[in-house]
Parts: structure tokens; C-alpha cells; sequence
């Protein structure tokens, strides 16, 4: 951690302060729980009312408030800039560079480019190319014929299958398993026949994969995780299905095979999408939806099966009230059967 005054966080932020400059900022904190010399951030209007109790000595805002705070700090995004002032303070997780260990398994075919580190046991296959300045960590096994660019970290028991291909600046979390065999079969006279998975999987630049996340390859067209894209931990993503550049896919989402996703679509968690289906550019699905057709560019869908999310909020409103409308509707419907036999006795 660094220590560092609100006049050069501001600066490597380019924000605009409102109070003391000089106020030293020592850690970084919720707003509800910060204390003096720390610096919080307000993105989401609901925690607004905490502004006004706040103990944190600066605040990253994108208008001027009244806060209890020493000083705000204006920015266009807050919440980016406070991830900005993070990596600032405490910086990503430090690797350690031990060089290639003699207790790695590394085929004589294979090549590894300048300033990478392999770890005890990890397991490089025949003709495999690994890029410059990459970390392979113990436990993790590389598939014949794979190509990794540069900068890549491959993190403990992680997987990667035969001739995956990996871009540059990929994150491979713990026990993530990319490019095995996709859920196909073939059920003839009551026998499920495994169908062979001939395809790649390629995972573009600066994507991450998540712990335990399973990227399956395609049987007849590659499994293709586009730039940007981050993978939570525990995803299925099934064979052949195609994930566009800056997805955000929450933990426990599945992917059923050919599923197509647009750019920047943000999935929620343990939602589901069926294969054979596109999902549209932008497109925001709650948690636990599940998506059974083709999604418009920009929607919001929720529920089982996935509709309007509006919609979705005020049918899920009534669910609420259904015990009582059906004894409503009991009541009018008998009293609707006493008016009409009292109608019927009148003629």
C-alpha cells in the first residue's frame, strides 16, 4: 500500500477536488464504513444517504454534494476512477519470478518465449508456444499443439486442452478447464454415443476465465470467448458457442452449445441460455433467467422463461397478492352466480 495525498490521486485520476488538496489518504473504503484517512467513492444512488455520515476523509462523486466528508473529489465515473485509485494504492497481485523450475515436465517441441516462469509440476505438452513474460503455476497442464500470447497467467491445477489457442493478457484462474470435450451425444437404441470434438477453443485478448469455470471445444465449429470478456468462476460454457468482446458473464452461468452472445451483454448469475439461439449486443439478463429464444440487441430480460424485465418485475409483484386474488375472484365469481339465479327468479 502507498500512501499518497488527494492532490495526486486527483491528478492520476484527472479529477477536480472541492476541499483540502492536502488531506493524506492512507486506505480505500465503503462509504458506511470508512474512517478518517480513507478515500470512498458514491456510483449507485441508493447509498446516497450515506454521504451525509460518512468518516471518510475524501469522496469520489460526479456532482457536488453535501457530505460529511473533508472533501469531494469530482470525476466523470466513479466508480472506474476508485478502481483507478486502488491500483494506485495497492497495485494487482505481485508473481513471484523463479524462472523455468526443474520440476516442470516440458516437451522438447514446445517453446517458451523470454521472461516467463513455469512452476514445480506444471506440465507443458509436445509443440506448445507459450509468448513472452508468462506465468504457469504449479499443477497446470498445457495441451499438445496450444498457442499462448504474451503476458498470460495460467493459475494453479488450471487446464488447457490440445490445440487451444490463447491471446495475449489472458487470466486463467484455479482449476478452470478450457478446450475439454464438449456435452455431445448421440443416443441411438437407447445408447448415448460420445460425439468427438474436433474444434478449438480460442480465447481472445485480455479475457479472463474464472476458478473452475469449464470452457467445453466445438465438435463442428470452434468455441470462440471474444477480447475482453470475463468469465466468472463456475461457468459452463458449451461447445461451439460464440461469447462477444466485453461480456460479463456472472458466476454460474450456463451456455448451452452454439449459443450466440452479442458485444457487452452482462449475464446474471445461474442464468441460463439454450443453444441454437442469439442473444443481441448490450442485451442484460438478471440472475437465475433463463433464456429460451433470441434476444434483441439492448433488452433487459428476467424470469424463467426470460421476458421484458419490466414486465418480469410486475408479474413477479403479483405472485405475491395470488393467494389473496384467488379468493377474491372465488368471492365474486359465487356472488355473480347468486346475482344471475336472482336475475334468472325475477323473470
Amino acid at each position: 500500500m502507498t500512501e499518497t495525498t488527494l492532490k495526486e490521486i486527483a491528478a492520476h485520476i484527472n479529477g477536480r477536488i472541492i476541499g483540502d488538496e492536502n488531506i493524506v489518504i492512507n486506505t480505500v473504503s465503503p462509504l458506511d464504513t470508512a474512517g478518517q484517512g480513507s478515500i470512498s467513492f458514491l456510483a449507485n444512488i441508493k447509498y446516497n444517504k450515506y454521504m451525509k455520515t460518512t468518516e471518510a476523509s475524501a469522496v469520489l462523486a460526479n456532482k457536488e454534494l453535501e457530505t460529511s466528508a473533508e472533501a469531494i473529489v469530482l470525476c466523470d465515473d466513479p466508480y472506474y476512477s476508485f478502481c483507478r485509485i486502488v491500483e494506485l494504492m495497492y497495485g494487482h497481485r505481485q508473481h513471484h519470478k523463479p524462472g523455468i523450475s526443474p520440476n516442470a515436465s516440458i516437451a522438447d517441441t514446445s517453446q517458451i518465449g523470454d521472461d516467463c516462469c513455469v512452476y514445480d509440476y506444471a506440465v507443458i505438452a509436445e509443440n506448445v508456444k507459450i509468448g513472452s513474460g508468462c506465468m504457469i503455476y504449479p499443477g497446470v497442464y498445457i495441451g499438445e499443439g496450444t498457442v499462448m500470447g504474451d503476458n498470460c497467467i495460467a493459475y494453479p491445477n488450471s487446464v488447457i486442452f490440445e490445440d487451444c489457442v490463447i491471446g495475449n493478457k489472458v487470466i486463467i484462474q484455479a482449476n478452470a478447464t478450457i478446450g475439454q470435450d464438449g456435452f455431445g451425444f448421440a443416443t441411438h437404441e437407447g445408447v448415448h454415443h460420445k460425439i468427438p470434438h474436433i474444434k478449438r477453443v480460442i480465447l481472445e485478448d485480455d479475457v479472463e476465465i474464472g476458478s473452475n469455470a469449464a470452457i467445453e471445444r466445438g465438435s463442428l465449429r470452434d468455441t470462440v470467448i471474444g477480447a475482453g470478456a470475463k468469465i466468472g468462476d463456475s461457468v459452463t460454457i458449451g461447445h461451439g458457442a460464440r461469447i462477444g468482446r466485453g461480456c460479463l458473464l456472472v458466476p454460474q452461468v450456463g451456455v448451452a452449445g452454439t449459443a450466440e452472445l452479442g458485444q457487452y451483454c452482462v449475464i446474471g448469475g445461474q442464468a441460463a441460455i439454450v443453444g441454437h439461439i442469439k442473444v443481441g449486443d448490450m442485451v442484460m439478463a438478471a440472475g437465475q433467467a433463463a433464456i429460451t429464444n433470441d434476444v434483441e440487441a439492448g433488452k433487459q430480460v428476467a424470469g424463467s422463461p426470460a421476458i421484458d424485465a419490466g414486465k418480469a418485475r410486475r408479474a413477479y409483484t403479483l405472485i405475491q397478492t395470488l393467494p389473496e386474488m384467488k379468493l377474491e375472484i372465488k368471492r365474486l365469481s359465487k356472488e355473480l352466480e347468486e346475482l344471475k339465479k336472482a336475475h334468472g327468479s325475477n323473470e
